[in-house]
């Protein structure tokens, strides 16, 4: 928990005390590998923060799971946009291997806000966070070929390489995974 408190005050611009005040009041909950944190259809209504581990978020299209998302230690993991808007959840998140994470819910989440200003400013910098990697995500799925979303994957996200099994990282960047193979294949022999 201390290392998650300095990530709070180091990325997120939380004050010791807000951070400290912050932590205070949560139990860490546990998901085993499989477990889903969040079903398609299912209320929206908790934001989980990761501690350990990594989950995977998805979307079920015409009976074939499409990877949306991949979430790490210190990562948010919801369905944002309908999280705001109280809708049932469009994704579902599933724990990839044992995930310790923290629970709040949208009501803690508001009592938070009116209550600690340092809250509010970590919550700007995760809208912001979220925001920038959403878009550059977006800008690179239509400019770059998959090979080349693969290689920023390598060189940026290792995590997702080395943590997520090959058929899913696959789903992530719109291809099969045999057609990654032969990406990889190719890298390879380059």
């Amino acid at each position: 928990m201390e290392a998650f408190k300095q990530y709070l005050i180091d990325e997120l611009e939380m004050s010791a005390a807000d951070a400290e005040l912050f932590l205070s009041g949560f139990d860490i909950v546990e998901y085993k590998k499989g477990d889903f944190l969040l079903q398609e259809g299912q209320s929206c209504s908790k934001v989980r923060f990761i501690l350990k581990g990594c989950a995977r978020g998805f979307k079920l299209v015409d009976g074939k799971e499409i990877s949306t998302n991949f979430y790490f230690e210190y990562d948010h993991t919801y369905d944002y946009v309908n999280y705001l808007q109280q809708q049932p959840a469009e994704i579902s998140i599933q724990a990839l291997d044992h995930i310790q994470a923290i629970e709040l819910s949208k009501e803690a989440i508001e009592f938070l806000n009116s209550e600690i200003i340092g809250f509010h400013r970590m919550s700007f910098q995760m809208f912001k966070m979220n925001y920038l990697k959403t878009e550059k995500e977006r800008q690179g799925f239509i400019i770059r070929s998959p090979k080349e979303r693969y290689l920023d994957l390598l060189k940026n996200n290792k995590q997702i390489i080395s943590r997520v099994p090959q058929h899913q990282v696959a789903s992530f960047i719109g291809i099969s995974a045999e057609h990654l193979s032969r990406i990889r294949r190719e890298i390879l022999k380059a």
